[in-house]
């Protein structure tokens, strides 16, 4: 009896010992053990039998050990939401001349870098940051300059918004539906080298966006329909001393449509109401007068009440490349009444763009797209302040036209050269050709 009492013992004093030091210090419990055995307390096979014993019991203890790590290093990296996290971003480098008559050239060297993340923390919300050099005042670019002797580049907010697509798990119409709030990616449709936007302004208001995910039922028989719907609110500018703040309102609608033989169209019509312009100050708004007639003391003289049709055409293969036929023509429907007593709507000749796009860059080295465009912006066509900031220098009163061809050199390299030919319509006739050499790494 006092054999077994004093085996109890041993194996109660190991079995605690044990659970209270880490598994490494086992070496340990095995001295332990054997003292034990050279003090004739435990026989060999007594000892042996604690220590399987101790090690049957030790297994679960290290299974729940590991479980319990892998939680405490999973929110310690932040927990599920956080694994949704996409970052991302780009960094162009480019050379750029400019003929100018009767201005002098220009030759520069620039810079652009964006950088930034999208999070779901919910899977019906995503919420957006992107951060981009540039300048400030200048919502039209977000190039750098090496200029100014070595100085420090500036980084700027260039996205930041929350997107709401409350019935994404739907299976009816309404999963296409979607609403953006902040500083946002532009949510209408938009031509490349378009009439009323540069591809670099990210407009700060709210939008709301659906689009079709299936295909008309009624013309499924004869091609796929998805109709599409893009509405927005965007404020302009605040000012303090004046409650009529200039605001823009736009009202797009369009189908995408898979005709026969892989052709696709998209047509689309847009309104943008420009509220607030006419009679204001030119300084109140970024970029602006750009081309815009203006009233003493540099006032705008017109307001902008834009009726903008866009299509697109394309072609999956024509002689091994695909191809796309583009077209905008965009009219300034406000009636300008203060020149005269006749009501003279603004620009008969309104603004339009046409060209074409041949092949596609893909991540596969050596693969390109051409491009061609003509394009012609009058004075008043358009609202100056928002338009391409590379055709003519920026804004309106341009005629001409751009080429261009990009190379693909890998999954994350593109480089390309444009070049811009454009005249003035009225004024001044001034010139201005423009070549540009980019190298664009994504990351």
């Amino acid at each position: 009896m006092q054999v077994i009492n004093k085996t109890v013992a041993a194996v109660a004093i190991a079995a605690a010992f044990f659970a209270l030091v880490p598994s490494a210090w086992a070496s340990d419990t095995d001295a332990l053990l054997n003292k034990l055995v050279e003090k004739r307390i435990l026989t060999v096979e007594e000892a042996q039998e604690v220590r399987n014993e101790m090690a049957a019991d030790a297994k679960p203890q290290a299974d729940v050990r590991e479980v319990e790590i892998k939680e405490v290093v999973k929110k310690m990296s932040g927990g599920s939401w956080l694994d949704k996290v996409k970052w991302g971003g780009d960094f162009r480098l480019r050379h750029e001349t400019q003929m100018r008559q009767p201005a002098v050239n220009r030759n520069r060297e620039r810079f652009r870098l964006r950088f930034g993340f999208t999070a779901k923390p919910w899977d019906p919300l995503e919420v957006g940051v992107r951060l981009a050099s540039g300048a400030s005042g200048d919502p039209l670019s977000t190039n750098q300059s090496f200029t100014a002797t070595f100085d420090k580049k500036a980084i700027f907010i260039d996205k930041a918004y929350a997107k709401y697509t409350p019935f994404m798990a739907s299976t009816t119409p309404l999963s296409g539906l979607s609403m953006t709030g902040g500083k946002m990616e532009n949510p209408f449709v938009t031509t490349p080298e378009g009439i009323v936007w540069d591809s670099d302004v990210t407009p700060e208001g709210v939008a709301i966006q659906w689009k079709d995910p299936d295909a008309l039922p009624i013309l499924q028989k004869w091609f796929a329909v998805k109709p599409f719907v893009n509405v927005g609110a965007f404020q302009i500018s605040e000012l303090s001393a004046d409650e009529g703040d200039p605001s823009l309102f736009g009202y797009q609608g369009g189908v995408d449509m898979d005709l026969p033989w892989g052709i696709g169209f998209q047509p689309s019509v847009t309104y943008y109401d420009f509220v607030g312009i006419k009679g204001i100050a030119t300084s109140n708004v970024t970029g602006a007068p750009a081309g815009n007639s203006t009233l003493a003391p540099s006032k705008f003289a017109n307001d902008y009440n834009l009726v903008s049709t866009q299509g697109k055409l394309t072609f999956p293969n024509i002689l091994g490349q695909p191809v796309a036929l583009l077209a905008d023509y965009t009219y300034n429907n406000f009636k300008n009444v203060s020149a005269g007593a006749t009501e003279d709507a603004v620009d008969d000749g309104g603004a339009y763009t046409y060209g074409a796009e041949i092949g596609k860059v893909t991540e596969k080295f050596g693969s390109w797209k051409a491009f061609f465009f003509h394009k012609r912006v009058e004075p008043d066509s358009t609202f100056g302040a928002l338009t391409d900031s590379d055709f003519g220098g920026g804004g309106t009163n341009h005629k001409g036209y751009v080429m261009g061809l990009q190379l693909g050199l890998n999954k994350w390299a593109t480089a390309g050269v444009k070049y811009f030919r454009t005249d003035e319509i009225e004024g001044a006739q001034n010139k201005n050709d423009t070549f540009q050499a980019d190298l664009v790494l994504k990351y």
